[in-house]
């Protein structure tokens, strides 16, 4: 079965930093094909995405997964659009620092907008919501942050991408919330 879980968020959020640290995870265990590629600005800023190949077997089901990173920045919305395209679940990357409430709502405001525009519920979609940055000063509050960034009260995970924490639960919780949406549309079919 093939599957494509995409990462999205403000620009800045850790998209990046998560997918980076979860390739080397996975690299690691030898779960991934080929290389991450990576289309940066001189400033280390996303461009186009970044992305790479994992194959992993669960129970008997060989999963291949295309992971991938949205640019964050608004001038780049139509590259949004593409790279959502035949997406299967989405993992939200907010910024828990105060200063950046407005743009982690806006920009899950946006993304539900590229969802209807696909046809899809973002109420009803596989997203996985991943709190960023716990480590910073002005982290909002858990309780807060899930009123603003989680109005489909689905699984969140507290994370400091850069130092690992978080990466590979958020990705887990993803990649089950894929399989049960799946297995539950089959289901019904």
């Amino acid at each position: 079965m093939k599957l494509k879980l995409v990462y999205f968020g403000s620009s800045l959020a850790g998209k990046s930093t998560n997918v980076k640290t979860l390739y080397k995870i996975l690299k690691e265990k030898n779960l991934v094909k080929g290389d991450m590629v990576v289309m940066e600005t001189e400033e280390q800023r996303t461009l186009f995405m970044e992305f790479f190949i994992s194959s992993i077997n669960i129970e008997g089901f060989e999963l291949e997964l295309k992971i991938l990173t949205t640019p964050g920045q608004f001038r780049l919305h139509p590259l949004r659009k593409v790279i959502m395209k035949g997406v299967d679940g989405l993992v939200f990357v907010v910024d828990s620092s105060k200063e950046r409430e407005k743009i982690n709502f806006l920009v899950m405001r946006e993304t539900a907008a590229v969802l209807k525009e696909m046809g899809e519920d973002l109420m009803r979609f596989p997203v996985v919501v991943q709190y960023n940055k716990r480590d910073l000063p002005d982290a909002m509050d858990i309780e807060d942050m899930q009123v603003r960034f989680n109005p489909w009260a689905t699984d969140y995970v507290p994370a400091v991408a850069v130092e690992g924490v978080g990466v590979l639960e958020t990705f887990e919780k993803a990649i089950k919330n894929i399989l049960v949406r799946k297995y539950a549309r089959s289901a019904l079919i």
